[in-house]
């Protein structure tokens, strides 16, 4: 009886295989940030600089959106917006919504 039982449940305990590849629309790629000595980043506005920061930071530094958040106290949107503006994360969204500005886009205008 028990083993009849466990055959029947046996999916329940063998492990899950998992894929080491990353998705292919989740691909990380290189960002590369300007040299310091060629590009002046004094005169850039704070917006620009936070999301250079946030394309540096998921692109070469591989951290996540969730840390990133985290990192630099700031909202989600922003940085998943940023993202796919850089063209470092696939839109997935199936319906397209109008662009509303994340909070930081408004106070740092």
């Amino acid at each position: 009886m028990p083993g009849k039982m466990f055959e029947k449940f046996r999916h329940l305990f063998e492990p899950k295989e998992r894929s080491s590849e990353p998705a292919g629309d989740l691909e990380r790629i290189h960002y590369p940030m300007p040299e310091p000595e060629k590009y002046d980043f004094y005169y850039l506005d704070p917006l620009s600089k936070r999301k250079m920061t946030i394309c540096n930071l998921f692109a070469n530094h591989h951290k996540t959106v969730a840390e990133i958040c985290s990192l630099l106290e700031t909202s989600r949107k922003l940085v998943i917006d940023t993202l796919i503006e850089n063209k470092l994360l696939k839109e997935r969204r199936k319906a397209t919504r109008p662009h509303t500005p994340a909070p930081e886009e408004i106070r740092m205008k």
